[in-house]
């Protein structure tokens, strides 16, 4: 490697990458690559067109076992059916995350879906209601090491269970370009996940076909509808708006109330409409989460972590993997490996035009951006970008501390103004009032004559209190604190600052006082 690289994302064993860490000038980190990798099964074939069949190979698989086979440092256990990764469940929102459900390391239940169905065991093995044997062969790309190592493992463990299973290596030209795409497989081995959270899942709902090529896919006839249940054991039917691509706006429909179908053409038109935050995209991701955990496409195996080698000369990328940046902002780094080296082809500028790396001993622009403030003064649309929407004082030390750098506290103020109006109402009355007048005259005879007068008295007014409106507006406010710290004084610097402000607020003070007077 001397002199003619500067970094790559080659997939190393861990003895491998013990070897770059001890030359000279060389580093690695191992980073989670945000893809879950499984088996696809092609649901064409009997029996795998059975979804409880799909559902038992979901608990034959020790997933650590799988993991450890390549080394628990480069593979996690991931029983998510769902394209997702387990250190990002939290990004999505609770109506979404309830669908996205795993299933475990359980032989027993395995057995119990299998007997249910019919299926019996002879000779160490599993057979249909049929009398056929339940046999598997899983497709890999030749020389993937890690996918071939840990494929094998898996395989050997469903033929442990019963499962007459084999593991066939084929070139990669072919696997991508012929047997992928044609569906020319009874299984093989795919990514699951390739979008680092609920903000990007947009990356796999554009088009998450091609895990399965012609097998299952939207726009195919006969590959884009499939059965439907709920996580619940019931089926209640999906409509929405009609649109030239969904003429019937019909996404799930039941043929009862446990059992029903999806169409996937109908909710890829749906989908793509939509981005995440919006009802509609949510509604999308349940409907799918749903479908994958019934129906299980691809049986997940593990989730990738991928070393990443590197030239100490060129970067410096440890300080996205400080415990305060990476416990607390995956947007960062999600953006460093969405866009790495290797993943576009093989470009330097992928991995440094977003600002992230430089030298050691040179502090990269998004760094001193953070530090100083301005990511969020100047450029807050790319804070959102990079996953730090909101000032961060901790980010902005962690940052600091890392590249001995002053750092700008940045804080948000909120200000609340109260406003209350009084309503009154005007309520006229009308009273009526009798008097009666008597007149008496004396004359020889003496006739007393008695006059009613009726009359209306002025209008009274009464003032009454009915309502008080209170009204609230809510301003934020981004202000830049004047006390500039670095983290080998931060201590006696803040309590410097925090005596002047104090000196010069008791000058104010007095000398408004003295005014006063």
């Amino acid at each position: 490697m001397a002199g003619e690289i500067d970094y790559t994302g080659a997939v190393l064993s861990e003895a491998q990458i013990g070897i770059v860490n001890k030359t000279p000038g060389w580093s690695t980190l191992t980073i989670p690559a945000y893809n879950t990798i499984g088996f696809v099964i092609n649901p064409h074939y009997y029996p795998w067109d059975i979804p409880q069949v799909r559902e038992a190979l979901c608990y034959v698989i020790n997933r650590t076992e799988v993991a450890a086979s390549w080394g628990l440092s480069l593979a996690r256990p991931d029983y998510y059916p769902q394209p997702i990764v387990p250190e990002t469940i939290a990004t999505f929102p609770p109506d979404v995350r309830q669908f996205i459900i795993p299933c475990s390391y359980d032989p027993a239940k395995a057995v119990q879906i299998l007997q249910s169905l019919g299926f019996y065991k002879k000779g160490g093995y599993w057979y249909t209601p049929n009398g056929t044997q339940l046999s598997l062969t899983v497709i890999a790309p030749a020389g993937w090491t890690d996918w071939d190592t840990m494929a094998q493992d898996a395989v050997e463990q469903l033929d442990a269970f019963g499962i007459n299973a084999k593991l066939l290596t084929i070139d990669v030209g072919t696997f991508w370009s012929v047997v992928l795409p044609n569906a020319e497989y009874e299984a093989l081995i795919n990514g699951i996940a390739n979008a680092p959270s609920y903000s990007t899942m947009w990356i796999w709902t554009n088009w998450p076909w091609w895990e399965e090529g012609r097998a299952i896919s939207a726009g195919v006839s006969g590959s884009d509808v499939w059965p439907f249940q709920w996580p619940n054991g019931t089926c209640s039917p999906v409509i929405v708006p009609t649109t030239p691509n969904i003429p019937n706006g019909t996404i799930v429909w039941c043929v009862n109330s446990t059992f029903g179908y999806i169409n996937l053409t109908n909710w890829q038109s749906f989908v793509i409409q939509y981005s995440p935050g919006k009802p509609e995209y949510d509604l999308a991701l349940e409907v799918i989460f749903a479908w994958m955990h019934y129906f299980v496409p691809i049986v997940p195996l593990y989730d990738k972590y991928w070393p990443f080698e590197y030239s100490t000369s060129i970067m410096d990328p440890g300080w996205l993997f400080q415990g305060y940046v990476y416990d607390n902002y995956p947007g960062l780094l999600a953006v460093f490996l969405e866009y790495q080296p290797w993943g576009y082809g093989n470009q330097p500028f992928s991995v440094n035009t977003w600002g992230l790396f430089a030298p050691k001993g040179i502090v990269p622009p998004v760094a001193q951006a953070i530090a100083n403030g301005s990511i969020w003064t100047k450029y807050p649309q790319y804070a959102a970008f990079l996953g730090i929407p909101t000032p961060d004082p901790m980010l902005q030390e962690a940052v600091a501390s890392y590249f001995h750098i002053p750092y700008t506290p940045v804080t948000t103020t909120i200000t609340t103004t109260t406003t209350t109006t009084t309503t009154t109402t005007s309520t006229t009355t009308p009273v009526t009032t009798t008097s009666t007048t008597t007149t008496t005259t004396t004359t020889t005879t003496t006739t007393t004559t008695a006059i009613t007068t009726t009359a209306v008295s002025t209008v009274t007014t009464i003032a009454t209190m009915t309502s008080t409106v209170t009204s609230t507006t809510t301003s934020t406010t981004t202000a830049v604190s004047t006390v500039t710290v670095t983290k080998t004084v931060i201590s006696t610097a803040l309590i410097a600052g925090i005596i002047i402000i104090v000196i010069v607020i008791a000058a104010v003070a007095a000398l408004i006082a003295l005014r006063r007077r």
